[in-house]
Parts: structure tokens; C-alpha cells; sequence
């Protein structure tokens, strides 16, 4: 199909139903034309105890779709990716904190597997950005990773895993996004032609079903080997207290996903991703 082309065609969702019939990830799928949110249909969906986990919940559009620190995702009709993962209590990692890592090392396997010309671009920035670029300071970003976990009486009830894959979107239809975040692209931006979304989507369950045999050594070292922000200067914005901002050099993650700041005073700083955001100087 020529790149030009502006016809995009839905996901088929037979396809996609007889390549997962017997997957762990991807069994069941809840399909939308539209909707404002998957996540907001995956919480619905994961508080009846019927649903299995495993179930996806998929659209073709989103209008009113949130991403980390409660920023708009929002996805023009059949161009995105816009996948929401319901996992329980058997799929859930005994660190909650692991999931942002397997969501972004499962993308990344993801389009790498679909899109080997794309291998050597592939990153990931802290916490939770899908990048294409070989360095943090030129990378552009093509997706993002949202968590959100139910709990009861303190104990995980289930996770919703939200990723959301810029795919065939032209630059007029890619998302806005705040001046501090990374200027966003898309597959077919960087690759000159339309993707399968339908093949994308199938090889991201699959390699999710991967990673759930996969040890959390190995995914954590996965994940660090991709990360774009280690060994970059960073200025780091607290949400939680005011304008307060840090500068420093991104040297390290933690196990449990914190990154490891040290400031210009050679200070270290232990940063959690639900505190702070992440920007070149």
C-alpha cells in the first residue's frame, strides 16, 4: 500500500481471533469501533469476576483517553494501537512495580518483531514512553504505557495494562503534547509505509505471553538495557511539591523501576515514576 495513502483499514478482528484462540493474552477480545476510553471499559469489565485474565480490550478511536499524569490520549479512527490488558491475580508479578517494565519491553519486542528495520531505533525513555532514536536528545515518541492497579483490603484485586502505539497517523493527526514532553511520531512516519496494525497486535500478546515465561532478572535487565535516559542530564519536575525542579545525570534504575539521579552537588535521588517528569535540560 502506498505511503501516501490516507484509506486505513480496521483491525481484523477474525485474524486476530483465530491466531489467540488458545493464547493466555489476547483470548478474549472486546472490541470497539469508538470509545472515550479502553481503560475506563477494562475497569468495568475486570470488577465482574467472570472475566478472565487476559482479556483485551481494543478500539479503533479514542476521544477522551488519559495517559500518565492525567494527559489526553487521544487517536484518530483506525491508525493507533489502542490496547487495554485486564491481568488477575495468576498474570500479576509479585512486584506490581514490574509491570511498567514488561508492558515496555513487550512493545518493544513487539514492533521489533514486525518491524526489523526499526530494531536499532527502538528505546524506551523513563518511566513510560515508547521512543524511536538513537539517542534521548533526537528520539521521538511513538507510544506510551499505562498502569493502573484495583486493590482490596491492600491486597491486588487486578491491573489494567493501557498501551497506545502511534501506527499510520500522518504528522496532522498525530496527538499535542506539553512542551516538556518528547515530540511524538509514528511507525509509519519512520518507516515510510503503512503497518499491519492487525499483525502488530497479535505479536504484542504474543510477546506478552513470552515475557510470562520470562524471569524478572531478565526482564529488568531487558528493560534497562532500552532505556534512552540512563547516562543523559535530566531535569526532573515534582509534582507533588510545587515548581520544585532537580538537575542532574540519570545514572542508574532500581530494581523496583526508580531511577537514580545524581545532581550537580554529586547527590544521589531515588525518583518514583508517579512523583516526577523527566526532561533534557
Amino acid at each position: 500500500m502506498n505511503a501516501l495513502t490516507n484509506h486505513h483499514p480496521l483491525l481484523n478482528i477474525t485474524r486476530i481471533v483465530v491466531a489467540l484462540k488458545d493464547a493466555v493474552i489476547g483470548h478474549t477480545i472486546d472490541y470497539h469501533t469508538s470509545t472515550s476510553s479502553t481503560m475506563r471499559i477494562a475497569h468495568r469489565l475486570a470488577e465482574d469476576a467472570s472475566t478472565r485474565s487476559g482479556t483485551l480490550v481494543v478500539a479503533e478511536e479514542q476521544t477522551a483517553g488519559m495517559g500518565r499524569l492525567q494527559r489526553r490520549w487521544e487517536a484518530p479512527m483506525a491508525q493507533a494501537l489502542l490496547v487495554s490488558l485486564i491481568l488477575k491475580n495468576e498474570h500479576l508479578p509479585s512486584n506490581l512495580a514490574h509491570l511498567p517494565m514488561m508492558a515496555g519491553v513487550a512493545a518493544v519486542r513487539a514492533i521489533a518483531a514486525e518491524l526489523s528495520e526499526l530494531i536499532d531505533e527502538l528505546g524506551l525513555k523513563w518511566p513510560n514512553d515508547i521512543m524511536l532514536g538513537e539517542d534521548l536528545a533526537h528520539a521521538r515518541k511513538v507510544g506510551g504505557v499505562l498502569i493502573e492497579t484495583s486493590y482490596v483490603h491492600e491486597q491486588p484485586q487486578y491491573a489494567i495494562v493501557g498501551i497506545g502505539i502511534n501506527v499510520n497517523q500522518l504528522p496532522d493527526a498525530l496527538p499535542e503534547v506539553p512542551p516538556e514532553a518528547p515530540r511524538p511520531t509514528s511507525l509509519r512516519l519512520a518507516i515510510g509505509r503503512m503497518v499491519d496494525r492487525t499483525s502488530l497486535l497479535i505479536a504484542l500478546c504474543r510477546a506478552w505471553e513470552d515475557l510470562l515465561l520470562t524471569s524478572m532478572h531478565d526482564i529488568y535487565q531487558e528493560w534497562r538495557n532500552l532505556l534512552l535516559t540512563l547516562g543523559q542530564p535530566v531535569t526532573v519536575l515534582f509534582h507533588r511539591d510545587g515548581h520544585r525542579q532537580l538537575h542532574g545525570v540519570a545514572v542508574d534504575v532500581t530494581v523496583d523501576g526508580a531511577l537514580v539521579v545524581v545532581d550537580e552537588a554529586g547527590r544521589s535521588h531515588l525518583l518514583d515514576a508517579g512523583d516526577v517528569t523527566t526532561r533534557l535540560p
